[in-house]
């Protein structure tokens, strides 16, 4: 099985700690501050399983975390008490109170779902959790509580995104952090549904998850991509807590959100072509390794596909390679919209595409083939240039390796544009 390289130069940059494992705890990334701050390097855990080295983590609460977070594709947060943490981390920071052990925050996101896999990043909220005690400890003084209040609240309100809404979604109040960032009013938000924010495209599945949650009067953590008010798409990492009164009704929802807007971006740069905005080889190569290892009857029933351009390095040297590159995109778009939505495309690499179609037979995948070569016919690249391109096609055949359905294609494609291109060819 060809392995990704996890990004180890951006991930041990970041202060903070990040691992890979899978459902079955087994450890495939460890960075550097894991490393330094629990004194276990990378070398001697990876590949072996968590609870080997933290016997003490709840890992019945861990598995349904990680369930939860591959099958509604999003963060969850492992809540963890302050007497026993999710791994266990000496401060090496001088401080007067008598917290000696790291405060945690643990955030279980999926990473390689159709391997199990999730990315758990553990953040330093000590200091945070210091100022907690503190701010306890402050309360007591009757004579300073309002002030103190009263500066926590300006804080809150020009560094934080908060937001407060009624039983029924209408926005009651929001800090002015929340406005900066959406760039819009206080004055414009008061009385409207929180749905203004909400993307058309966006899965209803985590709304209908939110609402049923906190309506349960349990507090709700995941992500949410939100439009701004200049129609700029941000993604969050949001927690929405029911406020409830002394008869234990629900009276109000409190809402915060943070920013994950780069590092979502930064996640799909890891998988997706830069170009063609499609999969990258890596993220193919990952896919059909994995369905060849493990052979569920449901994976292996799919035919591959090779698309190459015609003439493409005439279009180079005739036009440039900018127009190269609009050509490129144009049939990327042209592959995309004329597939199902779970057929899976790649750019392989130059002029080269690679389809997956899943649960089709090799007719219906022929005329499906047939729809994209015939789109890509049809569409005018840019100053009245067409394009065509040639297919190779095969089924895959359980038990062969990936290199052997590769060389079948390969060979399919050859015939292709051997006989005379803007054809396919089925092996």
């Amino acid at each position: 099985m060809i392995e990704i390289k996890y990004p180890d130069v951006l991930l041990d940059s970041l202060e903070n700690g990040h691992m890979i494992v899978d459902d079955a705890f087994n450890v495939s990334y460890w960075n550097r501050w894991l490393s330094i701050n629990t004194q276990i390097p990378k070398e001697e855990i990876i590949g072996k399983s968590l609870e080997k080295f933290f016997p003490q983590i709840n890992y019945k609460v861990l598995y349904r975390k990680i369930k939860t977070a591959l099958t509604i594709g999003t963060p969850t947060f492992y809540d963890v008490n302050s007497a026993k943490k999710f791994v266990p981390i000496e401060r090496n920071k001088v401080t007067t109170s008598s917290l000696r052990l790291m405060q945690q925050q643990v955030t279980i996101s999926p990473y390689i779902a159709c391997e199990n896999k999730v990315m758990i990043s553990i953040y330093d909220i000590s200091e945070l959790f210091e100022a907690k005690l503190l701010i306890k400890k402050e309360a007591q003084k009757v004579q300073t509580l309002n002030e103190k209040l009263e500066a926590d609240k300006e804080v809150i309100d020009k560094n934080i995104m908060v937001m407060k809404t009624s039983t029924n979604g209408i926005i009651r109040d929001v800090s002015s952090f929340f406005c900066d960032f959406f760039e819009v009013t206080k004055r414009e938000l008061l009385g409207k549904n929180i749905s203004m924010f909400k993307l058309s495209d966006t899965s209803d599945v985590i709304y209908r998850d939110l609402w049923e949650t906190i309506r349960s009067k349990i507090p709700w953590s995941g992500e949410l991509q939100y439009k701004t008010s200049k129609g700029q798409k941000k993604w969050f990492l949001a927690r929405v807590v029911p406020i409830l009164n002394e008869l234990r009704e629900i009276v109000e929802f409190s809402a915060v959100f943070h920013d994950i807007t780069n590092e979502k971006l930064l996640a799909e740069l890891y998988i997706t072509d830069p170009l063609t905005k499609l999969y990258n080889r890596a993220h193919f190569d990952e896919t059909i390794n994995f369905i060849a290892k493990n052979q569920r009857k449901s994976d292996v029933d799919f035919i591959l596909a090779i698309v190459d351009i015609d003439y493409f390095k005439r279009i180079n040297d005739t036009y440039g390679h900018q127009v190269g590159d609009d050509a490129l995109v144009c049939v990327a778009k042209n592959i995309k919209k004329s597939l199902r939505e779970n057929d899976l495309v790649a750019r392989w690499g130059g002029e080269e595409f690679v389809i997956m179609l899943k649960n089709v037979t090799l007719d219906e995948a022929q005329k499906i083939m047939e729809k994209v070569r015939s789109n890509i016919e049809k569409n005018i690249v840019c100053h009245d240039i067409k394009v065509t391109a040639s297919f190779g096609l095969t089924k895959y055949r359980e038990n062969e390796e990936p290199k052997e359905t590769f060389k079948r294609v390969d060979d399919a494609l050859y015939e292709a544009k051997d006989g005379g291109r803007n054809r396919i060819v089925v092996k």
